[in-house]
């Protein structure tokens, strides 16, 4: 009781400082800024990039002893919701859970506000259980919650796609249809929507977690969509011949979105996907990203490196970006000149000095960083190395005393070694300059509001390498995860850390077999191992690691020794 009480009574940046999150440093340089911002310390820290949110928000729950909830993972209880009113919930930032018995579960922000307990107890006659949550996420779910219970989309789509099938004149425009689309991709969290023409109709299909899930059929006499999207994408609705690209941006329940619109003509007509981008990205933590704990301190070692490429490899989408930026966090960004150039600026932190790339201009990656050089910079990003001249200057780079991190497309993180070599690096270089690299996939994450247990199948377990396991987890469906039985996504990676020993034999040229068995010596992380024991701690499926990394590459070794 005593340690608890003298946990309540420290500062909150003194309990950042002590989980190594920030310095006094950083102590410091935010309190000189609270002077002229009034702004409160833990949104202070997070907006200088120091933390995230949820960096803040679980240190106050160990220290107010408040438990914490993701409110993204919880169902709307619209019996719970009628109790109150949208702006009641968003001028004192809280959003009502569900009701259990006699009591109420609420997620706030603030846990010291004490008139929220008294606003609960008075339209609901119940006791208030209070939960704390990130800020964004209460106020961005409380608009989802009311704008939804208010404006049921899927039906409202139905009776617009009604209306216009027997609008045989063409009279009726298409925005409503639209506006519609668009907020069911936000309520799904939709990253692309895809629209598909076939003979008879045209599919609305979303990427959901990075599977493609079908949506709704409309009529084919509703092929106009893709004319209307077109139009505010500012397209060239008269080319129907040829690809084109647009965007537009859309504020969708109080947030911005950017919409990257791209068609490609089929035999059935116009084929059109929109990328959908929230203008404003929340960064995460390594941790949040899903490195374990053990990992977390070897990436941030590489990323305190002096000098040297760090690389971040993998797939399309894979959260390479992300995952720089994590580490970027980690670093003393006040003690250090950090400049990136990206394409686009994906987050946008305080103290980086970060630039877009502008291939019109003749600002390309490589030209970029040589100008950087000029700025004294102790560590450059760029946002991918793709050709021999950016590879050539970021090795320049790395080998006059700059740290350089960027992204790259190989299937491993030793396939970054070969990929260097073929974009003109020599081989002594690339011994010379690389630190390390990480490969890393996204996989979904069970939901947590339908995970159960079940007997793994003969095939599940000889997937797994685990002869003792008894149990695993899957979700069953439910309105949280629109039915799929997963939420959310997170990382299954590769670590791959280059020694002296590996250097040398990097230097003499030699073939990859050699270079794995050398790094196997070593600190190298296994992908495989990764997805096997996330899979045992149920926080995803072997479905997803076959989906994720396939059946035939997979190691033939015993994956696991514990029973779960």
């Amino acid at each position: 009781m005593v340690d608890q009480a003298q946990r309540k009574q420290k500062p909150l940046g003194e309990l950042l400082k002590e989980k190594g999150l920030i310095t006094e440093s950083h102590i410091r340089y935010a309190l000189q800024e609270q002077k002229i911002t009034g702004e409160r310390l833990g949104e202070l820290f997070e907006r200088l990039g120091f933390v995230t949110e949820y960096d803040v928000v679980e240190t106050l729950s160990e220290q107010r002893q408040v438990p914490y909830v993701d409110v993204d993972t919880v169902p709307a209880d619209e019996a719970l919701l009628k109790m109150f009113n949208k702006n009641l919930c968003l001028n004192n930032t809280f959003l009502p859970l569900r009701r259990i018995d006699n009591t109420v579960e609420v997620a706030v922000n603030n846990v010291d506000d004490s008139n929220i307990r008294q606003i609960i107890a008075r339209h609901t006659g119940l006791t208030p259980q209070i939960y704390i949550a990130e800020r964004k996420k209460v106020i961005n779910a409380v608009n989802r919650f009311y704008y939804f219970l208010e404006n049921p989309v899927e039906q409202l789509i139905e009776n617009e796609v009604n209306v216009l099938a027997q609008d045989a004149e063409m009279a009726r425009g298409m925005d409503k249809l639209i506006k519609h689309l668009l907020h069911l991709a936000v309520k799904m969290r939709a990253t692309d929507i895809h629209i598909r023409p076939t003979k008879k109709s045209i599919n609305i299909s979303f990427r959901i977690d990075g599977v493609i899930m079908p949506v709704l059929a409309m009529p084919s006499s509703l092929s106009r969509l893709v004319a209307s999207i077109k139009m505010l994408a500012d397209m060239d609705i008269a080319e129907q011949r040829l690809p084109q690209d647009g965007r537009f941006t859309e504020t969708i329940l109080n947030n911005v979105y950017d919409f990257r619109v791209s068609t490609i003509v089929t035999p059935q007509g116009e084929n059109m996907v929109l990328r959908v981008l929230p203008m404003e990205s929340a960064i995460m933590g390594l941790g949040e990203l899903g490195f374990l704990k053990e990992h977390i301190r070897i990436v941030e070692e590489i990323f305190n490196e002096p000098f040297g490429i760090i690389l971040l490899t993998g797939p399309t989408g894979s959260g390479k970006s992300t995952t720089l930026y994590a580490g970027i966090r980690r670093l003393n960004l006040l003690e250090k000149n950090v400049i990136t150039v990206e394409e686009p600026i994906e987050y946008e932190i305080p103290l980086l000095r970060q630039t877009q790339v502008n291939e019109k201009a003749g600002y390309t990656f490589a030209s970029a960083i040589r100008y950087f050089l000029r700025h004294d910079p102790d560590v450059i990003l760029v946002g991918e190395i793709r050709d021999a001249q950016t590879a050539s200057t970021a090795v320049t780079a790395s080998t006059t005393g700059h740290l350089v991190l960027s992204t790259m497309h190989t299937n491993s993180a030793l396939g970054a070694i070969p990929r260097l070599k073929d974009l003109g690096i020599r081989p002594f270089l690339v011994a010379d300059a690389l630190i390390g690299v990480v490969s890393q996939r996204l996989v979904r994450k069970i939901c947590s509001n339908c995970k159960v247990a079940y007997k793994p199948s003969a095939a599940e377990i000889d997937y797994l390498k685990c002869s003792n396991v008894d149990k695993l987890y899957r979700g069953q469906g439910c309105q949280v995860c629109n039915g799929s039985g997963y939420f959310g996504r997170t990382l299954v990676y590769e670590m791959l850390t280059v020694d002296r020993k590996l250097a040398l034999l990097i230097e003499q040229e030699a073939d990859l077999s050699r270079l794995a068995q050398q790094a196997i010596k070593g600190t190298y992380i296994d992908i495989f191992d990764i997805t096997v024991r996330k899979v045992m701690e149920g926080i995803t499926t072997v479905e997803e690691a076959v989906r994720t990394l396939g059946y035939i590459r997979q190691p033939n070794k015993q994956s696991c020794q514990t029973k779960v």
